[in-house]
Formats: C-alpha cells, structure tokens, sequence
C-alpha cells in the first residue's frame, strides 16, 4: 500500500495566538503495510497521522493514500458513551456503511467475540476498564473491513496489563493482513510488530519537524543513521 508525502507543512494558531508550525516540509514516498511513526512529544505525529487519515487538511504539500477505506482510533478511544459497547459498533455500520439491522449485529457480535468481549456487549464504556474500551473502539473501527486502520497512541493512556491486550489484539489484526499505521510510544512493539518505522523529529534551526530517518524497524532501531534519532533511542531504550 502506498503512501506519497510531498513537501508538506501545517501550522495552527497557538494558546498564545501566534502562528505554530508543526510539520514542515515532510517528504514521504513507500509501500507499507504496517508503520510505526515515532518520536518526541509535541513532534508532530499524531498531526501527521490526522492528516494521512483525512482528519486535518494540511497548510501546504500533497497527501497520496492508496487506499478506497479507512478506519480510526483515538488516544481515548471515542466511544459514544450512552451507547453500549455493542451499539458503539453497529449503528456506525448502519447509519455510515449502510449495513442492515442483522447484518451489523452479526459482524458486531463476531467480533466482540473473537476478542474476548461478547459477555460485555451490553455494557456501557463507564463500566468497561480502559482495555476494554480501547479494543471496542478497534473492533469499531475494523467493523467495516478498512484498507488501512490509522492508530493514534491507542495505548498511552492504559495501565501495563490493559497496554498488552490491545497491543496483542492489534497484532492478530495485523497477522490477518491488516494493514496499518500507528502513533505510538511503546518501541517494542514499533520494532517486533511494525514492518518500517518513521521517527519524526525537529533537525537544527528548524521551525517544524519531519521525518529524520526512516526504514526497516530493525535498521531504524538497531543502527540508525541520524544523530539526534540514534540520542533519542538510546535514552529511551536505557531501561
């Protein structure tokens, strides 16, 4: 699957009413399947995710996604909240995809299944753990059998034992010929479970951030070529 970034940039109006750039002249242009988009806080990630997802209309450049569908999951997972978990996923798959009644129990009900979930279908996401909620939201998003799922920090907000299962999910997803991409912060799974990995970051005098370096996970990990990629990965891999 493809995916061309060229030349692209985005800015937005700060607290402070001043003019922000946060992506500047981003260059992109490979097949993916699974790809991990890495980095430091506040460097432009899920921004980057946002626009590759039709989220956020960019302030200059050219986005090519080679894809018919897509899905999307937030950092807090997006739940309708007096839904219940089940009709958190079927009446999106009426109302958007144009499913029937049956057809959408049916899809929904296989997959909170298939996840472990099917006992909880009934349960509002208040009264779900935050593990729980966040592989609904996947089950969500992959109801409609997507081209591409986009994941923002699925994970950055769940306790160690709720991270694993939602990364766990994601995976088997992937196993099955999902294909991709995510924002995240746990580097295990970018460099176990992601085919490439992008690291975005600011380089010197710069104004906005973009891609330092980008390749295999294994490469991208193991011997990265750019400095300021190779200090980022060594504290952050220290423990």
């Amino acid at each position: 699957m493809r995916i061309k970034i060229k030349n692209l940039s985005h800015s937005f109006i700060g607290n402070d009413g001043k003019m922000k750039r946060v992506l500047s002249h981003v260059d992109f242009d490979d097949d993916i399947s699974t790809l991990s988009l890495i980095g430091p806080s506040g460097g432009g990630k899920s921004t980057l995710l946002r626009i590759l997802g039709g989220l956020i209309t960019p302030t200059e450049g050219e986005v090519y996604v080679e894809c018919k569908s897509t899905g999307f999951v937030f950092q807090q997972n997006g739940l309708f909240k007096h839904w219940t978990g089940l009709e958190n996923i079927t009446i999106p798959l009426e109302k958007v995809y144009g499913y029937t009644h049956d057809e959408a129990d049916d899809r929904a009900k296989e997959l909170l299944d298939r996840f472990g979930l099917l006992k909880d279908a009934s349960k509002r996401p208040s009264q779900l753990s935050g593990g729980q909620q966040q592989r609904i939201a996947i089950a969500r998003a992959v109801a409609s059998r997507p081209d591409l799922l986009f994941l923002d920090e699925p994970t950055s907000a769940l306790d160690p034992e709720y991270t694993v299962e939602v990364l766990d999910m994601i995976d088997e997803l992937k196993d099955e010929g999902l294909n991709f991409v995510i924002v995240t912060h746990e580097m295990g799974f970018a460099k176990q479970a992601c085919e490439k990995t992008g690291f975005l970051g600011y380089p010197p005098n710069s104004h906005g951030a973009r891609f330092l370096e980008v390749g295999k996970s294994k490469d991208v990990f193991e011997n990265p070529k750019d400095p300021l990629v190779k200090g980022f990965l060594d504290k952050i891999l220290m423990w």
